[in-house]
C-alpha cells in the first residue's frame, strides 16, 4: 500500500500526545466531579480508558483516509479504436427556434449531444474529430484533432459555434456534406459524418427539397458512398412546428418573431430528408427522443486500433480511502451512541 500525501501521517505522531493531554485534562475534571458526588473511581477510569480507547483508534482511521492511501495492481489497456468523425451542425435561423421564449432552442439543445460525442470518444483512444456548422454551406470551426486538443473542440463547440456563425443564406442537407467530404484522410478506415439539423430545406424565399436541392443530396450520396463515409443524422426539432422570438443586442425578447414575407414563420422538424441521407449512406437517422443510442452506434461503427498498439499491461493505483472511512463508521457510531450521547 502506498499513499498520495504520505505527509499526512505524520499527524500519527502527534495523535498519542494529543490523546494522552486531553485525557489527562479530562480525567483530573471527573476527579473533581467525583469527590463532590462521591461517583465511584474505579468505574469512571473504566470508561475514560474506553472512551479515549476508541478515539484513538477512530482518529487513527481517519488521519489514514486523510493520507489517500491506494493499492497497486496490474491492468490491461485493450486496444482503442480509430476513425474520423465530422461534427456537421446546422447553424440557420430556423435552429433558433424554441417551443416557448425561456426554453431552450434548437441549437441550445443540439450542443449537449456534441459534449456526450466528445466525451465518449475520448474513451476510444485515437478518435480524431472536427466541427463544421452550415447553413446552405459548410465552414470548418475545427479542423480534425485528436484527443490531446477535445478541451479546445469543447470550448469551440461552447463559444464559437452559434446561429449564423457561417454565411450563407437559408438551409441545405446536400451541398454541406459534398463541402465536408473532402477534409477526411484517403488512409483513415472509419469516416462518419454527424450532422444535426432540423432538416427542413430553404432555398430563396421558398423551402423543402427543389431541384437543386436534390441535384446536390444526390451528388452528396454519391461521393460519400464513394470515399466510403456513412453520414449519422439527427433530428432535432417539433414536428408540429414553431416560432423563432426576435431578441435585441441585450439578449431581451423584442415580444416579436421572425417573420417571412409579413407574417410569423413557423419551422418544421423536417425528417424525410434527415431520414434519406443517413439510410442511402450506410448511417442510421436518430430523433431527440432515442438520441441516446447515437454514441453507441458511433462506437460500433469505429475501427480497432492497429495491433502495434494492442493490449499491454501496465501498473496503476486503485484508492482504498472508503474502505477505511466505512470501516471508521462502526467506531464512530459506537462511540458516539455510547458516550457522546449520554
Amino acid at each position: 500500500m502506498t499513499f498520495e500525501q504520505p505527509s499526512a501521517l505524520w499527524a500519527l505522531l502527534a495523535l498519542p500526545f494529543v490523546l494522552v493531554a486531553l485525557g489527562l485534562w479530562g480525567w483530573r475534571v471527573k476527579k473533581e466531579i467525583a469527590t463532590i458526588f462521591r461517583l465511584d473511581l474505579d468505574r469512571l477510569k473504566e470508561s475514560q480508558l474506553a472512551k479515549y480507547g476508541l478515539s484513538s483508534i477512530l482518529m487513527a482511521l481517519l488521519v489514514c483516509a486523510w493520507a489517500l492511501p491506494r493499492v497497486p495492481f496490474l491492468s490491461a489497456e485493450t486496444a482503442g479504436k480509430t476513425g474520423e468523425v465530422a461534427l456537421l451542425v446546422d447553424v440557420s435561423a430556423s435552429m433558433d427556434a424554441r417551443v416557448a421564449v425561456d426554453s431552450p432552442s434548437r441549437m441550445e439543445r443540439s450542443k449537449p449531444i456534441l459534449y456526450d460525442i466528445v466525451d465518449r470518444m475520448a474513451e476510444q483512444g485515437e478518435v480524431k474529430l472536427s466541427l463544421h456548422g452550415f447553413t446552405s454551406i459548410a465552414r470548418s470551426h475545427v479542423p480534425f484533432v485528436g484527443v490531446e486538443d477535445y478541451p479546445y473542440l469543447k470550448e469551440s463547440i461552447k463559444r464559437v459555434l452559434d446561429i449564423q456563425s457561417v454565411p450563407g443564406t437559408g438551409t441545405s442537407l446536400g451541398r454541406p456534406i459534398l463541402n465536408v467530404v473532402d477534409k477526411f484522410s484517403d488512409s483513415e478506415g472509419t469516416k462518419l459524418i454527424v450532422l444535426i439539423s432540423d432538416g427542413e430545406t430553404f432555398l430563396g424565399l421558398t423551402r423543402g427539397v427543389h431541384e437543386v436541392e436534390r441535384g446536390w443530396m444526390e451528388d452528396a450520396v454519391q461521393k460519400a458512398t464513394d470515399k466510403g463515409i456513412k453520414v449519422v443524422t439527427v433530428g432535432i426539432g417539433e414536428p408540429d412546428g414553431t416560432r423563432i422570438p426576435v431578441y435585441d443586442a441585450r439578449g431581451n425578447f423584442t415580444g416579436e418573431y421572425y417573420k417571412l414575407q409579413g407574417v410569423d414563420y413557423v419551422t418544421y422538424l423536417e425528417e424525410v430528408g434527415l431520414m434519406e441521407m443517413a439510410s442511402r449512406t450506410g448511417g442510421r437517422y436518430f430523433s431527440e427522443q432515442n438520441v441516446h443510442d447515437l454514441v453507441p452506434f458511433i462506437e460500433e461503427n469505429l475501427s480497432l486500433a492497429p495491433a502495434t498498439e494492442a493490449v499491454e499491461e501496465s501498473l496503476t493505483y486503485r484508492y482504498v480511502t472508503h474502505w477505511i472511512l466505512l470501516a471508521a463508521l462502526p467506531v464512530w457510531i459506537f462511540l458516539a451512541r455510547r458516550y457522546l450521547l449520554n
